[in-house]
């Protein structure tokens, strides 16, 4: 688990969330909740079957989804293994704020009660605790 690794986190659940919003927007499309154009010419076209079209959208998006949350879910909780093996709890605070439950870096320094940079500051340092974890990790498992 490295650095990269909990960009992958929180770069997973902004994937997630995205997907989540498509998919909203594709059961109100499908629902034919949406508006009729009036404004435009109808054009007589070949019959196609939209709701069967928007049904399959909607299966493959919630499996994507799905696989999507099981990686993350795996990964956040390899990561909660190393960072409750850090010392001090200000470092543990910020990784799992920031990296593991997604908040901006104002909310964490905000909800940590320090400036910005602090915040900053102490994410790398952080991140040098939690990377050194990972390498005695590795180094006890060969």
């Amino acid at each position: 688990m490295t650095k990269q690794d909990l960009e992958q986190i929180r770069d997973t659940e902004k994937n997630i969330k995205a997907k989540q919003d498509e998919l909203e927007a594709l059961r109100y499309k499908a629902s034919g909740a949406g508006a009729i154009r009036y404004d435009k010419d109808r054009v007589q076209t070949s019959p196609q079957d939209y709701m069967a079209m928007a049904v399959a959208d909607i299966v493959e998006i919630e499996k994507q989804i799905s696989e999507a949350q099981a990686e993350i879910e795996q990964m956040k909780g390899d990561a909660y293994a190393l960072v409750r093996r850090m010392d001090k709890p200000e470092q543990r605070t910020i990784i799992e704020w920031y990296y593991l439950n997604g908040l901006s870096m104002a909310n964490t320094a905000l909800h940590m009660n320090m400036s910005e940079r602090s915040a900053y500051y102490l994410r790398e340092d952080a991140l040098e605790t939690f990377e050194s974890l990972q390498a005695i990790s590795v180094d006890c498992r060969e």
